[in-house]
């Protein structure tokens, strides 16, 4: 009787961590499963440390995950982004510097990978960032020259340029600093998480 109860103990303790891991997979597994879909987030800050300013609203695009060889729960995000610039152009052409504002497009493409059932680690590939400067949103502020004026109209390709290099230099260094999503909760159509010590909302966007 005793042996039988040595040998039990042990695998008591075996099928404890295995109910374990396996709530454990369970709990990630249904983490997974809640982050697909379309989340938007709010307007924030960026620069170049130049003459650019601007602030971005990001949408991302979470694919649903799928289980790799390691056994870990991947699957790929896209991130566009919508940002408002503002900016200073100095050209000889003209008599003072123009203050211009401008809104682009931009899109990221990388992976998500669930690490825990709250905590999720981003890859996102800089190389494959796309900066698109809507050549109609190009206006000139605080100065009597508009757009439709010969000179400003031969300036904006260049200013166009300027502008999606700024924005590229800011958020290649933004989205390669951006590797985990902690403590992040769902309620509803809201997402919360944090990246170091700040806090960030997204919102479930309809499908």
């Amino acid at each position: 009787i005793m042996k039988s109860l040595v040998s039990f103990v042990p695998m008591l303790e075996l099928l404890a961590i295995g109910s374990l891991l396996v709530a454990c997979s369970n709990s990630e597994a249904r983490f997974a499963k809640e982050i697909p879909g379309v989340w938007q987030g709010t307007p924030e800050a960026i620069s170049d440390n130049s003459a650019i300013s601007a602030s971005i609203i990001d949408t991302y695009e979470f694919s649903p995950a799928s289980m790799t060889a390691n056994e870990t729960l991947t699957g790929a995000v896209t991130v566009s982004g919508m940002v408002n610039v503002s900016t200073q152009v100095v050209d000889s052409a003209f008599a003072e510097p123009i203050q211009l504002s401008a809104a682009a497009h931009t899109t990221i493409s990388g992976t998500w990978t669930v690490v825990d059932d709250d905590e999720m680690a981003l890859s996102m590939d800089v190389a494959s960032l796309v900066v698109d400067v809507d050549p109609k949103a190009v206006a000139a502020n605080g100065s009597p020259m508009v757009m439709g004026n010969p000179a400003t109209d031969a300036l904006n390709p260049e200013v166009r340029a300027r502008i999606a290099e700024g924005i590229k230099q800011a958020l290649s260094v933004r989205y390669a600093s951006l590797r985990h999503m902690d403590d992040v909760k769902i309620k509803g159509a809201l997402l919360k998480y944090e990246v170091g010590e700040e806090d960030f909302v997204l919102t479930r966007q309809s499908e």
